[in-house]
């Protein structure tokens, strides 16, 4: 485009410039911007022109500093440790497809300048796909939750689970009042009320399929036994690891004095609990939190070496049996 442009668009494309050509290691000098103007935009402007728009910049409160070689914008909406941080957690993500992953880090990159080199800038089909997920749709379920929740509207979908084929096959058709979408422990869970079943549930979103919003209000949260206050602090990490849904107990365990077993149990169920040393089993922790009976019996079972679970009795009656069933298997097969 030859000529001159308006003044408030060549004052944008200026702004364009530096976003993308300039930082502090990278300044720009008058003569820099009117090249890229003329190369990128073919857009003509001469020194005087460009140092007024870059005045305009800075009073409308852009951060242009000037110095021996130039200028450059210095506040931007992330910082490129904080892409690196999020491209990073988007090349982890075990639930994105690894199409879906590449198009999001090349979006998390084009935040930043021309000088931005994530560490990596694809996820390959043949590197990601065995752990990352396959359902195509599962940016269009989050559009559509978030859409329900907005709206106060219950939702229908079908909930899938692996078969021995290794894909996704329909386990039931759900009727719920969507509350909230969370990343917890790799997983992405939508927290939802049934009320033919008559209790929360919390959903791999992945696992979704065939999603749609009904016209029936949803059932609020606070008309539910046990959430009459809302939803409590932590719910999520701290009380429910494992993201089962019965009611969190008070539990005591007893731990051996090992770094490791400690170190864990804070990693999966946060700081909101209590540990002393024991005095009646030296080279002990006794320790009290509440948690999900459930997903306490899995940790219990994982840790079986460090760790013995105390109360509740029934709580320990059962993973002393699962042990057991375990210990006769293991004796039958070998």
């Amino acid at each position: 485009m030859a000529g001159i442009e308006p003044k408030m668009l060549s004052m944008l494309r200026i702004y364009d410039i530096l976003v993308k050509y300039s930082d502090e290691n990278h300044p720009m000098t008058q003569a820099d911007i009117i090249e890229k103007l003329e190369s990128d935009f073919g857009i003509s402007l001469d020194r005087k022109a460009v140092a007024r728009k870059l005045s305009a910049l800075k009073e409308i409160g852009h951060e242009i500093p000037q110095t021996r070689k130039g200028c450059y914008l210095k506040q931007r909406v992330f910082e490129d440790s904080e892409l690196h941080f999020l491209i990073d957690m988007v090349r982890g993500n075990t639930i994105i497809s690894p199409r879906h992953a590449s198009d999001l880090i090349e979006k998390l990159s084009s935040l930043s300048n021309a000088y931005f080199k994530p560490r990596i800038s694809v996820v390959p089909e043949d590197i990601g796909a065995a752990k990352k997920g396959d359902n195509p749709a599962l940016f269009l379920n989050v559009d559509l939750i978030y859409e329900a929740i907005s709206a106060g509207k219950q939702i229908k979908y079908d909930y899938n689970l692996y078969g021995n084929d290794k894909k996704l096959r329909k386990s039931s058709e759900q009727i719920v009042s969507p509350y909230q979408l969370f990343f917890h422990m790799q997983g992405y869970y939508l927290m939802a009320y049934s009320e033919a079943k008559e209790h929360i549930s919390f959903h791999r979103i992945e696992r979704i399929t065939n999603i749609e919003i009904i016209d029936k209000a949803i059932t609020p949260i606070t008309k539910i036994k046990g959430y009459e206050k809302g939803l409590p602090q932590n719910f999520y990490t701290a009380a429910r690891p494992y993201m089962f849904s019965d009611k969190p107990e008070r539990i005591e365990l007893l731990i051996n004095d090992d770094k490791y077993p400690i170190n864990q149990l804070v990693e999966w169920f946060g700081k909101d609990i209590s540990i002393k040393k024991s005095d009646e089993h030296p080279g002990h922790y006794e320790v009290s939190l509440i948690a999900s009976p459930k997903a306490m019996k899995l940790w219990a079972l994982q840790y079986a070496d460090h760790v013995v679970i105390k109360n509740p009795p029934e709580l320990a009656d059962s993973v002393l049996e699962s042990l057991n069933y375990a210990i006769d298997h293991y004796e039958d097969e070998y």
